[in-house]
């Protein structure tokens, strides 16, 4: 499912916070917000703003480009 070492992995925000091994309350106390509003950010990723996005990358030590915001 995931790449060996070296190679990009793109993943969805749900599959960046397992893999991180985080809950949605310690995603969204990180990104400031309430954990209802970090819940529809994974339901809905189209919908992430550049600059929450910036932060997730941050967050689960990634590029933005790694995280898949169209599923």
């Amino acid at each position: 499912m995931f790449p060996s070492r070296g190679q990009t992995a793109v993943r969805t925000l749900r599959e960046w916070r397992a893999y991180r091994i985080m809950t949605k309350a310690a995603v969204a106390k990180a990104l400031d917000v309430h954990p209802s509003t970090y819940a529809n950010m994974e339901k809905r990723p189209e919908g992430v703003s550049i600059k929450d996005a910036n932060q997730l990358a941050q967050i689960f030590g990634c590029e933005i480009g790694e995280i898949n915001f169209f599923e």
